[in-house]
């Protein structure tokens, strides 16, 4: 490893946050030389720290995230061979799913995810940050895209979820499982990750796309505001809809306003497993809201749809080349 180097970026969460009276907070931050410490002999002469942030990651916004990503993207352009971030594991499978959609390069980028800082009893913390070090460093990361380590595992970007708020299990792929492990500090990748169209040219991810819940007759009142706000208009909307992506029948006169006045509004499914259907044509369902203009999220979970809605508008795609773009074809 002696002619390889990875940045380790400190973004928040919970490796760089202080205990006060068993409290986590960012008020007691941990001192880059603590983190510093905290890397095996190894693996330490191979790392460059780089302090950023101690902030929460339910501090951080998609203009944020994307901000992160151009630092990451400049460890790689000053001639890192990986790059490492740890960031709060509330948003982590946000912020590496809008990596992903961001990420260039095939120089492996990494985020480390843990439950508890360093220090509370059953913490993996230590132990992850070093997992992850160790897996940027390998071939098997190479050219692989946005992994996330957690738990002993390696999991895509693009299908981790946080399934608990605690314990060292909380992770898992929602389609595909763990593509990857950690075992007996070696690296194993036993499938490659699934990832969309990446631009080249740089933008930036349009700031206004909401995402709204269906749940049972509620949600009208947020879609009068969002479709009366003339000061602040949205970029995009996603509706994580019932079932196979239907949505509540008062909804669709705000929904075909919002078509009508040219914001792209995408419908994914709210079940966890779940694809938009259109195998209905009842009032509400999503085959009736694709007659006016509503796009097909397919197989995308409300958090990635919105995101990966803001990255295609921040890229200057319109219509069917939006559409897809949303379902990769």
């Amino acid at each position: 490893m002696a002619d390889q180097n990875v940045s380790l970026v400190i973004a928040g969460g919970e490796i760089s946050m202080g205990l006060a009276d068993g409290i986590v907070t960012s008020q007691q931050s941990v001192s880059a030389e603590t983190i510093q410490s905290w890397i095996s002999p190894e693996l330490a002469g191979s790392v460059r720290l780089v302090d950023w942030s101690h902030q929460p990651s339910s501090h951080y916004s998609v203009r944020m995230t994307a901000d992160l990503v151009e630092l990451l993207s400049q460890q790689v352009e000053a001639g890192a061979h990986a790059v490492v971030v740890f960031c709060g594991s509330d948003a982590v499978e946000e912020m590496a799913y809008l990596a992903d959609l961001l990420w260039v390069y095939p120089q492996p980028l990494i985020f480390a995810a843990t439950h508890a800082p360093a220090g509370v009893p059953g913490s993996d913390a230590l132990t992850v940050l070093n997992e992850a070090l160790l897996t940027a460093l390998s071939r098997e990361a190479w050219g692989q895209g946005v992994l996330v380590c957690a738990g002993g595992q390696l999991f895509a970007a693009s299908d981790i979820v946080e399934y608990a708020d605690y314990g060292r299990l909380g992770f898992a792929g929602n389609f595909r499982g763990a593509i990857g492990a950690i075992v007996a500090g070696k690296v194993h990748l036993w499938q490659a990750p699934k990832r969309s169209k990446i631009f080249d040219a740089p933008f930036t991810p349009a700031r206004n796309v909401e995402l709204l819940y269906a749940s049972l007759g509620a949600g009208e009142r947020f879609l009068q505001l969002l479709t009366g706000d003339e000061g602040n208009p949205l970029d995009g909307l996603v509706i994580a809809g019932f079932g196979g992506g239907h949505v509540y029948p008062a909804w669709v006169p705000y929904l075909k306003a919002l078509v009508r006045d040219g914001v792209p509004v995408v419908v994914v499914s709210r079940c966890l497993r779940g694809c938009v259907m259109e195998d209905s044509s009842f009032e509400g369902a999503f085959l009736k809201l694709k007659e006016f203009g509503v796009m097909n999220g397919g197989f995308l979970s409300p958090l990635q749809a919105r995101l990966k809605l803001a990255v295609g508008i921040g890229a200057n795609l319109k219509g069917e080349e939006l559409q897809k773009y949303l379902l990769d074809q």
